[in-house]
C-alpha cells in the first residue's frame, strides 16, 4: 500500500502543479487584456485591443486599429501625414514572455503584409508598445475603455509624443511682458531697461525648454520671439529653431518669424539678410535693410513665408524714416 500511496501522492502533486501553472498563465495573459491607447495630445492614434482566445485557439486575440496612412520618425518620436479611414489589423500570432506580449498583425487587404509588435507592461494601467525594429523607441500607451481612433487629424501637421493641446500659461505671461515692453514709439523706449528684462526672460524660457514644459505650436512661437529679441548669434539661431518647431506643430502663422529669425542671425554673423524682414539703424541715425541679398529669394516665395514684397518693404522703410 505504501508504494501505491506514494504514487497517488506524486500524481496528486503533479496535477496540482499543472493546474497552478495553468492558472498562472491565465493570470499572465489576462494582464494584457483590454484596450491599449497611444495618444497624441487629446487624440487617439492607435488602439490595441487584446482579449483571451476563443476555446480551442492558441494565444490571445484582438486587433490594432489606426489611420490607414501616417509616417513616423525612425525613433518613433513624431508622426506626420496622418490621414485616411481607420483600419483594423487583426492579431494573427502572439506569445507571452515575462511582462511582454509579442504579437503579429496582418493587413486585411494583403495577408502577406505583416508587422511585429511588443506590448510590455509597466505600472498598473501603463505599458509600452514597440515595433520590432532595432532603433525603435517604444511608445507609451495607457489602458482605457471606450476609446476610438481619432479621425480629425490635420494631414499637414506633425504631431509629437507627449504633446498637449493646452499652451503653457507661464510662456504666455513671458511673451505678453515682452510685447508690452515694445509698445509705443520706438524712440521713447528705454532699451537699456528692456535689455535687462529680455535677458531675464530668456533665462525663464530656457528653463521651460529644459523641463519640457512647452508643447503647442503657440508655445514655441512665443519662445521664438523671446530669443529673437536676444543679443547674440546663438540667441537668433535658437529662435529660428524654435520657430521651425512651431511650424511643425501646426502653427502655420509662425512661418514669418521663422524667416525673420534667420535674417537676424545672418546679420549678426555679418552676412546679408535674404528675406528683408530686418531694418537697422546706422551710426548716423538712418534706417536701412543693408546688407541685403535682394536676388536670392523671389517675391513669390516671400509671399509664401508671409514676408512683404520688396516694394512693400520700401514703403515700410520710408514710414520708419518718417517716424524717426
Amino acid at each position: 500500500m505504501k508504494p501505491f500511496t506514494s504514487l497517488k501522492l506524486l500524481y496528486f502533486l503533479l496535477l496540482v502543479a499543472a493546474v497552478s501553472a495553468g492558472n498562472g498563465l491565465a493570470e499572465t495573459t489576462m494582464d494584457f487584456a483590454g484596450h491599449w491607447v497611444l495618444r497624441l495630445g487629446n487624440r487617439a492614434l492607435i488602439v490595441v485591443t487584446i482579449k483571451p482566445a476563443t476555446p480551442g485557439a492558441k494565444g490571445l486575440e484582438g486587433w490594432l486599429a489606426r489611420p490607414m496612412h501616417f509616417s513616423s520618425s525612425g525613433a518613433g518620436e513624431f508622426f506626420s501625414g496622418i490621414r485616411g479611414r481607420v483600419v483594423h489589423y487583426p492579431i494573427v500570432q502572439s506569445s507571452v514572455s515575462g511582462d511582454c506580449l509579442a504579437f503579429t498583425t496582418e493587413n486585411p487587404a494583403d495577408k502577406t503584409d505583416r508587422d511585429h509588435f511588443r506590448l510590455c507592461l509597466g505600472a498598473p494601467g501603463h505599458a509600452t508598445l514597440g515595433i520590432d525594429l532595432p532603433t525603435f523607441q517604444p511608445w507609451p500607451v495607457t489602458q482605457e475603455k471606450g476609446v476610438v481612433v481619432a479621425t480629425d487629424w490635420d494631414r499637414s501637421r506633425t504631431y509629437f509624443l507627449g504633446e498637449s493641446d493646452v499652451s503653457n500659461a507661464e510662456m504666455r505671461q513671458i511673451f505678453d511682458a515682452d510685447q508690452k515692453d515694445r509698445q509705443g514709439r520706438i524712440g521713447k523706449i528705454d532699451w537699456a531697461v528692456v535689455s535687462k528684462r529680455d535677458s531675464a526672460r530668456r533665462k525663464l524660457v530656457r528653463r521651460l525648454l529644459a523641463e519640457g514644459k512647452l508643447h503647442t505650436g503657440k508655445d514655441f512661437e512665443r519662445a521664438a520671439f523671446i530669443f529673437q529679441h536676444g543679443g547674440s548669434p546663438d540667441d537668433y539661431l535658437l529662435a529660428h529653431t524654435l520657430a521651425m518647431v512651431a511650424v511643425a506643430r501646426g502653427d502655420g502663422g509662425t512661418i514669418w518669424i521663422s524667416a525673420a529669425t534667420l535674417d537676424r542671425y545672418l546679420h549678426s554673423v555679418h552676412q546679408p539678410q535674404i528675406y528683408g524682414t530686418q531694418f537697422f539703424s546706422t551710426a548716423d541715425g538712418e534706417v536701412t535693410q543693408e546688407p541685403y541679398n535682394r536676388h536670392l529669394i523671389s517675391d513669390e516665395v516671400r509671399r509664401d513665408l508671409g514676408v512683404p514684397s520688396q516694394a512693400e518693404q520700401e514703403v515700410q522703410e520710408k514710414q520708419m524714416k518718417g517716424e524717426k
